[in-house]
């Protein structure tokens, strides 16, 4: 078993750097380096080079940190602010959708009474052409 390049550690900082997966531990790492390098090393070995132990620990961190999604607050009163205009601008959005299907309905017994088909109401607008 030779012993480590530089460049070598680099390939295994790089892997550990783009790991995706939610899991990362020393015995995943030492596989990752088996099938995607062709390196077999124990996990004590690798724990040894400062540069991957320190790359090992970033990374364990930056996967277990929570991923704030966009729009979120971290103040609480801000948040339970912004909770109710929303509720507010929701109880207007009701009210308007409600008013338009009244609206509706009105327009749908008038076009009845008044023997407009179904058909002629789905007609297009007419495209008036601009000189």
């Amino acid at each position: 078993m030779k012993h480590l390049t530089s460049k070598d550690e680099q390939r295994i900082i790089k892997i550990i750097e783009e790991w995706s997966e939610p899991k990362l531990t020393w015995p995943l790492l030492v596989e990752a380096c088996k099938t995607r390098l062709g390196i077999s090393r124990a996990r004590q070995s690798l724990m040894k080079l400062p540069a991957i132990d320190m790359a090992m620990k970033a990374r364990k961190a930056a996967l277990k940190a929570p991923i704030e999604k966009p729009g979120w607050i971290k103040d609480i009163y801000e948040a339970n602010k912004r909770i109710e205009q929303l509720t507010a601008d929701k109880q207007k959005l009701l009210a308007i959708n409600q008013q338009l299907l009244e609206r509706f309905k009105i327009w749908q017994k008038n076009a009845d009474m008044h023997g407009i088909s179904q058909s002629k109401l789905d007609q297009p607008l007419p495209q008036f052409r601009r000189k």
